[in-house]
């Protein structure tokens, strides 16, 4: 082997190391940390939590280890070099391709299967190459190096969006375990804007943002400004559709009044601790709430007057449901009037009745106004 080739097969080495090493470390820092977090909040059954920086760099260390181990076993050079990278990926798309469930034991899915396959193929397709590579005693010409450079970086990069497609990339659940994070952190603003720009969304994240955005005290301000999946259900976990992982439900018990030793429904739980008046601040908003998300104005407007003035001081949300409320019954219980308001509920029916198509109106409508109560009292699920 010539100088300059030994120096090429350096810089090749080197080159593989350095994309390795970056891009496992922010892999896991930047985008998979709140699934490993949650992993092994499962796997130790809470007793330990997940660091990102110490975890990232441990596990992209282990893995690069790994990557020297197996290039001492296998030998593979030149062009296959970056082979010897794939166990290491392959470990840490399995490991960020869990998702973990608070019912269940972390499962594996096919990876039980695929693991050991690719493994086993891996095995295979090492010693065939291992046995075609032919001597690097003599020199390759000028422009060989730079080839195996090239043919490298791209089975890296291969390998990296492999890790990438396979990996768990839910995003609404990656939104979720961020959002737990936070909450465990006591940042209620970070958890409240959590995918705040995504449409994307389910029941148990509902639950996280009303939470923390209750904290904040702008529930009844910014809640229907986020896609809301589900009615009053959604507001308190039942470790079946509405889950938390990792943030204990208690914590939320607590903040609203008490827990009780019967399993009631959110709406039943919420008027029965404002009944007996052992409803904490929170607990009150949280049933003020729950009459919005079911759609019963009738029940809001009948408790709202009891917390607060109905004035222009009231929380948006509020505002809008008591406008819509005054604009929908001939006799109200209550009635409220707001210039602006009044004004933008107009704007709001001129808008419905603008458009024939349904499919249309509702596009309109959600560009102009879907983060209003309107919007959700009018399409919301």
């Amino acid at each position: 082997m010539t100088y300059g080739t030994k120096n090429g097969t350096v810089a090749v080495k080197a080159i593989s190391a350095v994309l390795f090493l970056v891009f496992v470390f922010c892999y896991l820092y930047f985008y998979q940390a709140d699934i490993l977090a949650v992993s092994q909040h499962v796997l130790s059954g809470g007793k330990t939590s997940y660091e990102p920086t110490i975890g990232a760099a441990l596990i992209t260390l282990v893995l690069y280890l790994l990557q020297i181990g197996v290039y001492a076993f296998t030998k593979l050079e030149g062009r296959a070099y970056a082979l010897t990278y794939f166990p290491s990926i392959l470990i840490l798309t399995v490991l960020t391709s869990l998702q973990p469930d608070c019912n269940k034991p972390i499962a594996f899915g096919a990876w039980w299967i695929v693991f050991p396959l690719l493994l086993l193929l891996y095995a295979g397709g090492g010693y065939v190459i291992r046995q075609c590579q032919t001597c690097h005693s003599y020199h390759r010409g000028a422009g060989w190096m730079s080839k195996v450079l090239w043919c490298n970086v791209l089975t890296l990069s291969g390998m990296f969006v492999f890790a990438g497609l396979c990996s768990n990339s839910n995003d609404v659940y990656h939104y979720r375990m961020k959002a737990e994070r936070c909450l465990m952190r006591h940042d209620w603003d970070g958890a409240a804007l959590v995918g705040r720009k995504s449409l994307a969304t389910d029941s148990s994240l509902t639950m996280l943002r009303a939470y923390a955005l209750a904290k904040q005290g702008l529930l009844g301000e910014y809640l229907f400004n986020y896609p809301v999946i589900g009615n009053s259900c959604v507001l308190l976990p039942d470790s079946q559709t509405v889950k938390l992982m990792m943030f204990q439900e208690k914590y939320i018990y607590h903040d609203l009044g008490i827990r009780l030793r019967q399993q009631l429904s959110p709406r039943k739980y919420l008027d029965f601790i404002d009944r007996h008046n052992i409803a904490k601040p929170m607990g009150h908003e949280y049933l003020l709430t729950a009459y919005l998300l079911d759609k019963d104005l009738d029940g809001f407007v009948r408790k709202i007057g009891k917390y607060y003035e109905l004035n222009d001081s009231l929380p948006k949300h509020y505002r809008e449901a008591l406008t819509l409320y005054t604009h929908l019954h001939s006799v109200p219980y209550v009635v409220y009037h707001n210039t602006v308001m009044d004004a933008d509920y107009q704007d709001f029916q001129k808008l419905c009745r603008s458009e024939a198509d349904t499919a249309i109106r509702k596009t309109k409508l959600k560009d102009t106004y879907g983060n209003t109560y309107w919007y959700y009292y009018q399409y919301g699920e």
